[in-house]
C-alpha cells in the first residue's frame, strides 16, 4: 500500500530517553550517559467527529480526543513542545514531593530512637515495640 506523502496528515510527540554511559575495554563507564530528545511523527489514520486514530506501529493504534487538554499526541510541534514540557514539568513536581516526603520520613526516623526507649511507658501494640526494637 504506498501513500501520497503530501496527503498524508501527521501528528507530533516528543519523548525523552536516557542512554547509558559507554564503557571501556573492561566494563568500566569512561563517560556519563546521555538524554536523547525524539521526535515522534505519527500518521494519522482517521479522522472521527472528536478526535483522530493515529498509527503507533505493526497494527497498533491509538485514538486521541482532538480537543482534550492533555494529548498523547499534537497536531503541530510547536503543540507538541508545549505538551512535553508540561508533562516534563509535572513530573519534576511529583518526584520533588516524593523527595521531599522521603526527607521528612528520614528526619522523624531519628527520633525513633527516643521512641523505643519510651516505648515502655507508652501502650503501643506489641508488634509496633518489636518493630521499632528489632531497628535499633
Amino acid at each position: 500500500m504506498e501513500f501520497d506523502e503530501q496527503a498524508i496528515e501527521y501528528w507530533y510527540r516528543f519523548e525523552d530517553f536516557g542512554t547509558a554511559p559507554p564503557l571501556d575495554e573492561f566494563e568500566r563507564p569512561i563517560d556519563e550517559g546521555g538524554i536523547i530528545i525524539h521526535l515522534r511523527k505519527l500518521r494519522v489514520t482517521k479522522h472521527t467527529p472528536k478526535g483522530v486514530r493515529l498509527y503507533l506501529w505493526h497494527d497498533e493504534s491509538k485514538f486521541v480526543l482532538a480537543g482534550a487538554r492533555k494529548r498523547f499526541a499534537c497536531p503541530t510541534i510547536e503543540e507538541a513542545k508545549e505538551s512535553f514540557l508540561a508533562r516534563k514539568k509535572k513530573q519534576l513536581s511529583i518526584i520533588e514531593h516524593q523527595a521531599s516526603y522521603v526527607r521528612a520520613v528520614i528526619k522523624l526516623s531519628d527520633k525513633l530512637q527516643d521512641r523505643v526507649v519510651n516505648a515502655s511507658s507508652r501502650r503501643e501494640p506489641e508488634w509496633m515495640t518489636q518493630f521499632l526494637s528489632s531497628k535499633s
